[in-house]
């Protein structure tokens, strides 16, 4: 079994989109219109995301945690920190070397961007 995607309720699919697009660099793999609902797919490399809109209810808070393996961790939080976001939690050092920092989405959805200790740079 591989990962397929992970799906997140969002209050404005376009908001979305351009958050996911424009901070984490993913591009647009899809999108559909449903009886009810607006659905765009996400990919970057091994990575997607399925945004899903519902018309008429809006999005509840969210309680999704999402985790990305990245190789260079002060890159990314220098990166989203240019765009106007600021980490929630972090960065930590777990005991195994592991480095994690978290932020919101703009649906409230946990980001966690983590680089594990044999990339970590001493």
């Amino acid at each position: 079994m591989k990962w397929h995607h992970a799906g997140i309720q969002v209050r404005s699919l376009e908001d979305s989109i351009q958050f996911y697009v424009s901070v984490f660099d993913f591009k647009i793999e899809q999108y559909l219109t449903l009886p009810g609902e607006k659905i765009a797919f996400l990919k970057k490399e091994d990575v997607r995301i399925e945004l899903i809109e519902l018309e008429g209810f809006p999005a509840p808070f969210s309680s999704i945690h999402l985790s990305w393996k990245v190789d260079d961790i002060e890159e990314w939080n220098n990166k989203l920190r240019d765009n106007g976001h600021d980490p929630t939690e972090g960065p930590y050092k777990l005991e195994n070397g592991w480095v994690a920092v978290f932020y919101r989405g703009i649906d409230n959805e946990v980001i966690e961007l983590i680089m594990e200790s044999n990339d970590s740079k001493k």
